[in-house]
């Protein structure tokens, strides 16, 4: 079993309660607030700016070329793939750059993606891409869900947002991490694998926290 299939069965019965999450399952339904997903936007940008430092920190910390490509690769997904579609939403809801700059980051952001560097800068590239996986990888999760549900892609205003984390483009960027971390998790130790799992499961709950943060529109 891959280091990867071992991870996702430490966090499935995370994941799975994120569909059930207020935010998450009324997204899908078509009946979420516009305003929280207004909110949600504007904090997700903040997180993702800070979530393309971490995979910088992957350039910073490998010597090895091919990694190098691979970590810069990925930082052009986030910055000039994943937040296309935010400005895009960005745009249709009116939200400026003024804004966003202005807009502090609420408590769970900050604490997440303050973990999640805090982690990049004390590890290697394992323990890098293990800060990033949760969140890339169970947004593909919800994505392939949320494609099933009746509507959801037609919707007028979060159907992009479906078809976007459902798409194979997106799917092959988190396959990118996948493979990655498999590749470099094939001869840890238990107490490595140990350690890299910890990262995981808090980056999941922190996923859900952010989810919970983004319907309360808490700051």
């Amino acid at each position: 079993m891959k280091l990867t299939e071992r991870l996702y069965k430490s966090v499935e019965d995370i994941w799975m309660g994120y569909l059930d999450q207020p935010f998450v399952k009324e997204l899908a339904e078509g009946t979420l607030d516009v305003e929280k997903f207004r909110f949600y936007m504007i904090q997700d940008y903040r997180y993702l700016l800070q979530y393309a430092k971490v995979f910088a920190f992957g350039v910073i910390k490998t010597e090895d070329l091919e990694l190098m490509r691979r970590f810069a690769g990925m930082v052009h997904d986030v910055l000039d793939g994943e937040m296309n579609v935010h400005k895009t939403y960005m745009a249709r809801l009116g939200i400026t750059e003024e804004e966003v700059a202005k807009t502090p980051s609420a408590l769970t952001n900050q604490s997440y993606t303050s973990y999640m560097l805090d982690v990049a800068n004390k590890g290697g590239p394992l323990e890098i891409l293990m800060a990033v996986l949760a969140c890339a990888w169970s947004y593909q999760v919800i994505g392939e869900h949320h494609v099933k549900v009746p509507g959801a892609v037609e919707h007028p205003l979060y159907g992009e947002w479906v078809q976007g984390y459902s798409s194979k483009e997106y799917a092959d960027s988190t396959k990118e991490i996948i493979d990655c971390v498999d590749a470099l998790g094939e001869n840890i130790t238990p107490e490595q694998e140990a350690y890299l799992t910890d990262i995981f499961v808090k980056c999941s709950r922190y996923e859900k926290l952010f989810w919970d943060m983004a319907y309360a529109m808490e700051m």
